[in-house]
């Protein structure tokens, strides 16, 4: 299963009267690289934030924005009703036991120490409620889930691609393997021409055993045998990565670099038009499906 680097996802929750909006957006990088922008009461859960995305993806350059909006933190100040209420509970408890009328109005409560909250002071986890941190989390989960999807779907078309241009890649390998014996033969006839006409010149007969040896010199020399072996290694390998459980980017880039290798010294070896056409083909192909990885996970 294959995973694209690129791709966007969106995630939103209610918190209470408060919207939590999640935006993802990842492009192809070689390595891991996390951007967080949040509203700046959410910056001390940034850590877990970042640990959440690291389980999601693998590489790629990713930006995430989180936005609090709405309800009261759309203000700079927010009342704690729970502090509020335990405030008015203890001054009618006390008011009970000493047998007075209880007079507590709001503004009373209001001027106690601790019933407004500044929410530019939510600068760490512990001074956060843990509902919100876990409704924020769990839009971040959304966000990274629809991502992942996209991202899914994008790989299994790379896939399909991919697969398709190995296909053409084992029917040139065959087909410059079939025609590797052609050129032997073809060097041998204009060898013995060129040794003919020469020989003729001064009288002198060619002999067969010294075509032989410069045939078996050339053929030694223009023996691509092992490189197509290595190269339909390379393919089987490639193949099978596509189907592996895991995207495995960086092994199929490196498979992708081997290919070229072998396909370079087929062309440099062969010493024969048809098959040096065969080999910009297959290098074109190669050259393809590296575009095509550098966007794989």
């Amino acid at each position: 299963m294959l995973l694209s680097m690129t791709g966007q996802g969106q995630g939103r929750r209610q918190f209470g009267p408060t919207e939590i909006s999640a935006e993802v957006r990842a492009v192809n990088n070689r390595h891991l690289k996390v951007q967080i922008r949040t509203s700046e009461e959410l910056s001390g859960i940034d850590p877990q934030i970042e640990g959440l995305v690291r389980q999601s993806l693998r590489r790629g350059s990713l930006q995430l924005s989180v936005q609090l909006n709405g309800g009261n933190l759309d203000n700079q100040y927010m009342l704690r009703e729970s502090v509020i209420s335990g405030y008015l509970k203890q001054c009618q408890t006390l008011a009970e036991k000493m047998g007075v009328k209880s007079e507590v109005s709001i503004s009373h409560l209001l001027a106690l120490p601790g019933v407004v909250a500044d929410r530019r002071a939510w600068t760490t986890e512990q001074t956060l409620p843990d509902e919100l941190i876990t409704s924020v989390l769990e839009t971040i989960a959304d966000a990274l889930a629809c991502l992942n999807r996209m991202r899914r779907v994008e790989g299994d078309s790379m896939g399909s691609e991919l697969s398709r241009q190995l296909d053409c890649l084992v029917d040139l390998a065959n087909k410059i393997e079939s025609r590797a014996p052609a050129v032997i033969e073809e060097y041998r006839q204009r060898l013995s021409v060129k040794l003919s006409k020469a020989m003729a010149e001064i009288g002198a007969d060619v002999q067969e055993v010294d075509v032989v040896r410069e045939v078996l010199l050339m053929a030694d020399r223009a023996d691509i045998r092992e490189e197509l072996v290595r190269l339909r290694s390379h393919v089987a390998q490639f193949a099978s990565l596509l189907q592996a459980e895991e995207s495995q980017g960086r092994k199929l880039d490196f498979l992708i670099q081997e290919m070229f290798r072998e396909s370079n010294t087929i062309g440099s070896k062969a010493g024969d038009s048809e098959i040096a056409q065969r080999v910009v083909d297959v290098k074109t192909i190669i050259e393809q499906m590296r575009e095509l990885v550098q966007n794989v996970e």
